[in-house]
């Protein structure tokens, strides 16, 4: 009896484990690596081509309304994000946390975009002003 409470214990705690590293938001780290283990193949710097390409046709007026609404000085900085298998934006990190971003990351949040390599595939852009 007590092994089986044991067993059932133990069960329960690996599937909290797993259901809390599937739900903490990523690093910045992480993030910033995943993308450069995706870059490392033909196929991700092929994505990373069409989702540039993608993310600049989508968001050009969008990071223009962001700016003008922020009444702020741009600063450069970076977003990562995370897409499902389907395109859909999971996760936005940015780097740094600038006002611009802070806005452009809530309609990122809402998008989907063409499908990736795989699920949770971690893109990133530079977005500079000049």
């Amino acid at each position: 009896m007590c092994l089986r409470r044991l067993v059932l214990v133990v069960i329960v705690l690996l599937a909290a484990a797993a259901s809390w590293s599937e739900s903490r938001p990523t690093s910045l780290s992480e993030a910033r690596a995943a993308v450069e283990a995706n870059m490392r193949s033909a196929e991700g710097k092929a994505y990373d081509e069409r989702f540039g390409k993608e993310f600049f046709e989508k968001y050009k007026g969008t990071i223009r309304q962001c700016k003008l609404s922020t009444g702020t000085d741009p600063e450069n900085f970076w977003t990562l994000a995370k897409l499902a298998a389907d395109g859909k934006v999971q996760e936005v990190l940015l780097y740094p946390d600038t006002k611009i971003g802070a806005c452009e990351r809530q309609t990122l949040l809402k998008d989907r975009f063409s499908t990736p390599p795989r699920d949770a595939y971690w893109v990133s852009v530079y977005l500079k002003f000049k």
